[in-house]
């Protein structure tokens, strides 16, 4: 059994919602709240595995929030499902470990890819999401990439697509080896420390 928490005060995307989560978790405990100190509340009394919460519709939620949930209930894996128009918003959910970034408007199937990967210890962004960023960020500066050779430039760009090591690795016939000692280089080039940070990175200038 799956303990879901659902905080959101539209009611349409908590019917969808809840029709999705049954459709795909075979044993989910559905709880829906609509406001912070409904969610608060339940926290103290419950286990809740999964947070799927948009922030901008539960009133008085701030990003200081998920960090005391963050630091107060480890073992939860906290979704964003929303709209994302700011890059220091996007920045700040980052820096506060937030496991996934879905679009309101995504397919359901959308869904069961978050679940899938973030249970298997991954984080996720959706591709509108990832799509919807790239409108917010700023322009590159003009030698912004020089830095990283071609190849490394090849595997940003896979790695911002969403694929993972194998099968970036497969995809240019490298080794997995190889892949992570190129990932290494690429992050010490860039100063970013994980994968989401270097999603971001590669939408920031335009890598992809």
């Amino acid at each position: 059994m799956k303990n879901f928490l659902i905080a959101d005060s539209e009611n349409l995307h908590i019917i969808g919602l809840r029709y999705t989560l049954k459709k795909f978790v075979k044993k989910a405990n559905l709880t829906v709240v609509n406001s912070k100190d409904e969610l608060l509340n339940h926290f103290e009394k419950n286990k809740v595995e999964y947070l799927i919460i948009d922030p901008n519709n539960i009133f008085l939620f701030y990003e200081d929030d998920f960090k005391n949930l963050r630091m107060n209930f480890p073992d939860c894996k906290i979704i964003i499902l929303s709209y994302f128009k700011h890059k220091q918003t996007v920045n700040s959910f980052l820096q506060d470990g937030i496991e996934g970034f879905i679009s309101k408007d995504c397919q359901e199937q959308t869904i069961f890819d978050a679940l899938y990967k973030i249970e298997n210890g991954e984080r996720y962004f959706c591709p509108k999401t990832l799509n919807g960023l790239m409108n917010v960020f700023a322009l590159p500066d003009s030698e912004a990439n020089q830095k990283l050779t071609f190849r490394e430039n090849e595997i940003l760009k896979q790695i911002a697509k969403g694929n993972d090591g194998k099968s970036i690795a497969s995809h240019l016939f490298i080794s997995i080896h190889t892949f992570r000692t190129h990932r290494k280089n690429i992050m010490k080039k860039t100063g970013k420390h994980t994968t989401p940070e270097l999603i971001l990175y590669a939408i920031e200038k335009k890598v992809i």
